[in-house]
């Protein structure tokens, strides 16, 4: 508003430093200023700007948004969504809308811009979101740029515009979407803009060959080892070790095979002496990992990129000489989460094997669901429950949520039990929420078993209402 920064700054330095000059506020404001001073100016041009706007004019009204064909829920089902919008047990809205959509529900409309703005900086929120918003996802996309993650439900691989001339997320999906239903197609269009994309963007789009990833894409990841972003080669490296039979992981097992070597029942290593050009290439780092010296480091990596089918698991049980048996079990563990091995995860957790930077919770999620609960019974000594459990998905099987619940409804009031409590509150399955520590007593002073129920209680009712 005119004259408004003048007041500003008289009120701010003084009307002796910055005289006011109400000349040069509104007409409107002067004719009822009189002999006021700068405070009754300051209040006038307050109400002036909060209501004195002209009226708009030649205004284009916004496109209609296409309808939806689902019905809604029951109004006690909108009222939580609406509370959980407000901030209250907000951690249960992604529950809320996969059991929403599972049961075929839509999304009260004055709903969706709160549920876009919620999960603009929240990527695991988005293809909830997505799927909320149905067929006005591309209507709500055009509206707001910070929700163009909406594009995502509309990309159309018969359609190049959003590849030629989309912005970055419109590109991404276009490129991910089409590499879903054409893995080729998507990889050619990956080989033709390759040279003018940006070392970020490359990185990225480097990523979406992971779904779909085949012997067809190893020529092209090959020649992204030469690329001449770091970034772009770790990635390209990591993707080839995931590809069986690959030159890469032939070329590691070669080197495993060069620093190590069963002799008379025990496996002796001579550590690399340095980072080679070759090894470089190959995704080896020379970055150091705490408790590791350089060689070590370089040898723990050669372990974690070479196939498994190239050790065995009996290994787990030799002596070592050469070097800390840390340091192959550092290894294993990154093997086996990388090829997603079951069968190592099972014996590296059943030794009792050092994981190094991995968290023994990467090699449970491993298991079949059936088996964590046994596993987490015996592994309770040694391992920090909530580290161990906090890491897997949910919901959880209902036999490790009842045996921690179980355990919770002993333990008394201790606060060290605070933080497993949380943890098993938000991942218990639908079937253990009525468990019999949501009916007994809770004091004041038991303050994360109160917790505990509630949101157990709000889980439960939230089924109860979706269903």
């Amino acid at each position: 508003m005119k004259g408004w920064d003048g007041l500003v700054s008289s009120a701010l330095l003084g009307t002796e430093r910055r005289p006011a000059h109400f000349e040069e506020l509104p007409e409107a404001i002067q004719e009822r200023l009189g002999e006021g001073g700068l405070l009754d100016a300051a209040a006038l041009a307050t109400l002036y700007r909060r209501a004195g706007r002209k009226p708009l004019r030649d205004i284009v009204p916004l496109p209609e948004t296409p309808g939806e064909d689902r019905p809604l829920p029951r109004p006690a089902a909108i009222r939580r969504l609406s509370a959980m919008l407000g901030g209250f047990q907000s951690t249960a809205l992604g529950e809320w809308l996969r059991a929403a959509d599972a049961h075929g529900w839509g999304v009260p409309p004055e709903h969706l811009p709160a549920l876009a703005d919620h999960a603009r900086n929240r990527a695991e929120y988005r293809p909830l979101v997505i799927a909320a918003a149905g067929r006005r996802a591309r209507w709500l996309a055009e509206l707001n740029p910070d929700w163009r993650f909406l594009y995502a439900a509309v990309a159309d691989s018969n359609d190049t515009e959003p590849w030629t001339h989309g912005d970055p997320i419109q590109r991404r999906s276009w490129l991910r979407d089409l590499r879903r239903t054409d893995p080729a197609g998507a990889l050619e269009e990956l080989r033709e803009v390759w040279p003018t994309e940006s070392a970020a963007t490359r990185t990225d789009f480097l990523g979406l060959l992971t779904e779909g990833l085949s012997t067809a894409d190893e020529e092209f990841l090959e020649t992204a080892l030469d690329d001449r972003s770091r970034e772009v080669r770790r990635v390209a490296a990591g993707m080839l070790t995931r590809l069986p039979g690959s030159r890469l992981g032939q070329r590691m097992t070669e080197r495993l095979n060069a620093h190590l070597v069963l002799t008379q029942g025990v496996l002796k290593v001579d550590l690399p002496r340095e980072l080679t050009a070759s090894m470089d290439r190959d995704g080896v780092d020379s970055a150091l990992t705490e408790g590791l010296g350089k060689r070590a480091n370089l040898f723990r990596q050669i372990i974690a990129a070479t196939p498994l089918a190239a050790m065995d698991l009996a290994w787990l049980q030799l002596p070592v000489e050469g070097c800390a048996p840390e340091v192959l079990q550092a290894g294993w563990t990154e093997a086996a989460i990388r090829e997603r091995s079951a069968e190592w995860a099972r014996e590296l957790l059943k030794s009792g094997a050092n994981t190094g930077t991995r968290s023994p919770a990467e090699l449970l999620r491993l298991l079949p669901p059936d088996e964590w609960a046994p596993a987490v019974e015996a592994l309770r000594k040694t391992v920090d429950i909530t580290e161990l459990v906090g890491g897997l998905p949910v919901p959880w099987p209902a036999t490790l949520a009842t045996m921690l619940l179980d355990q919770l409804a002993r333990v008394g009031t201790a606060r060290d039990w605070a933080r497993l409590a949380s943890v098993t509150a938000r991942a218990a399955p639908p079937d253990v929420l009525d468990h019999r520590i949501t009916r007994e007593p809770t004091g004041e002073e038991d303050t994360w078993r109160r917790r505990l129920v509630e949101t157990l209680t709000f889980r439960r009712e939230l089924y109860e209402e979706l269903t």
